[in-house]
């Protein structure tokens, strides 16, 4: 017989982890990555959080630096489970970059260290602020190599959507445990602290680099961090359940934009 107090966590998991993203139809144009363990994907982590049940429930970070990882701030602690009274920060944290599947873990794994959310996102959960760090104790070896970041003006961002894509990669919970999935679409929108798109994500994805290619002889830069996407669907995230429709045209993702103060508010250099 299932314990009441195992199936609430549980169950919220599922809630929370359902709350905020969608697969933007009308169709569904993510595939798979296989060489994981290849730059840049190797530096797209997959997280998996206990909340004290000790279930791991995932998300998406991406390296930054060495020991620094970028995620969303509703990662490191839900707004959802702070609203119901049950822990809204995880215990632990597992790290592990380039992941290929459920075994396979190129750069190994490692508990993080320590994790902080924007200053503002912790005072009143919001979409603009949502956006956090992880510290880990020490790199991995070998080196899964780490992102750039960028902090580009209206204008910088005008030119980027009319002439690159943004790319979305991460480790949606609909697909196979432990696989990383990709997209690229260009920018619908800016606003002063979101950047929307059609980039096609599901729940898991959340926390993984909006990037953008400018020179294919250098590395990606990261301009975003995905967060959200449209109300759901009353059966879930849009299109990523069995028997939940696509989202119909006219609804986006979205995710934090880098900006000057967002990355000072975390401590975090770029350029």
């Amino acid at each position: 017989m299932t314990d009441l107090a195992d199936a609430i966590p549980y169950a919220l998991d599922r809630l929370v982890d359902e709350a905020d993203y969608a697969v933007i139809g009308p169709n569904d144009g993510r595939r798979r990555v296989i060489a994981s363990n290849r730059f840049p994907w190797s530096a797209i982590c997959h997280i998996e959080r206990d909340f004290g049940s000790d279930r791991l429930s995932g998300c998406t970070a991406f390296l930054i630096g060495p020991t620094t990882l970028l995620t969303a701030a509703h990662c490191l602690m839900s707004p959802m489970r702070r609203a119901l009274r049950v822990p809204s920060a995880p215990q632990r944290i597992r790290v592990t970059p380039g992941r290929a599947n459920a075994a396979t873990r190129p750069f190994g794994a490692q508990w993080a260290a320590s994790w902080r959310v924007h200053p503002e996102y912790a005072r009143r959960p919001r979409a603009e602020v949502d956006i956090g760090v992880i510290e880990l104790a020490r790199p991995f070896h070998p080196d899964p190599r780490h992102f750039a970041l960028m902090a580009p003006n209206d204008a910088a961002l005008r030119r980027l959507r009319q002439r690159r894509l943004v790319h979305i990669s991460g480790y949606p919970g609909d697909k196979p445990l432990g696989t990383q999935w990709q997209h690229e679409e260009r920018l619908d929108r800016v606003d002063a602290a979101r950047l929307h798109y059609t980039v096609d994500t599901c729940p898991g994805h959340s926390g993984a680099p909006i990037w953008v290619t400018l020179d294919p002889r250098r590395p990606p830069r990261v301009i975003g961090v995905h967060t959200a996407g449209p109300k759901p669907h009353a059966g879930g995230a849009w299109g990523c359940r069995a028997g939940v429709p696509l989202a119909p045209a006219g609804l986006f993702n979205s995710g934090v934009r880098l900006t000057p103060s967002v990355l000072a508010a975390l401590g975090v250099a770029y350029g």
